[in-house]
């Protein structure tokens, strides 16, 4: 997006490529930094959900937050604190580590992480992916190949999963923009298993064989269907 289309306090769709610009490769000067520039190398190559809090310094860019659990604290002791541990005076202490509860497991904190990225990575949250051409070809191969020979209860029992499928990554997708492409070609698998079944109906087939279907298709060097 261009930095003049972005709403601060709007939520959009980051799209992190997998090779950080130099800047945001470095440590950072400050332990908020580091963290910040760490949590991004953890994203690389993934489609993130963030807020606008902001615009950068460097022209393009912009300061987003994300919800980022934390499950370490720092707790820092008070002087009568630290003199019941008989810690020595005159110094501030503190103490790191996990929060367990009664049971021994470990609790979680709400906490967010600041960055500054160049707008361009930012997409509208509604905005869908498209599934590339040559993508959708692949997929389609693959689902051709695995129904050679199969009869029309079992191309309709594959469809069933194929669906069940599409319906996981749909809800999964709700709460992860990154599963979005996951979608795509779910939605391609299971659009394939049911015009695989309906071909299979109209021919009257036994089984289903592509090599006598018009419209499969195969997937080369990839994917090849066996030669009878």
């Amino acid at each position: 997006m261009r930095t003049a289309d972005v709403v601060v306090g709007e939520t959009y769709i980051a799209s992190i490529p997998q090779r950080l610009p130099e800047e945001l490769r470095r440590p950072g000067d400050t332990p908020e930094q580091w963290r910040a520039n760490m949590q991004l190398h953890l994203v690389r190559g993934r489609r993130i959900t963030v807020t606008v809090t902001g615009f950068g310094e460097e022209p393009g860019t912009v300061q987003v937050s994300r919800n980022l659990p934390a499950g370490r604290v720092a707790l820092r002791l008070t002087a009568e604190q630290a003199a019941a541990l008989d810690l020595a005076e005159g110094q501030e202490y503190e103490i790191t580590g996990v929060v367990t509860d009664a049971d021994g497991e470990a609790i979680t904190f709400s906490g967010a992480v600041v960055h500054t990225i160049p707008a361009r990575w930012l997409r509208p949250p509604g905005e869908r992916l498209v599934l590339r051409p040559d993508t959708a070809h692949f997929h389609r191969a693959l689902v051709c190949r695995d129904a050679d020979g199969m009869t029309p209860a079992e191309i309709d029992r594959a469809a069933g999963k194929a669906l069940e499928q599409l319906h996981h990554v749909r809800g999964l997708a709700l709460e992860d923009p990154n599963v979005d492409h996951s979608v795509l070609t779910a939605e391609a698998d299971h659009q394939e298993w049911l015009r695989i079944a309906e071909q299979v109906g109209k021919a009257g087939r036994a089984v289903y064989d592509p090599r006598t279907d018009p419209d499969a298709v195969e997937h080369p060097p990839l994917i090849r269907f066996r030669q009878n």
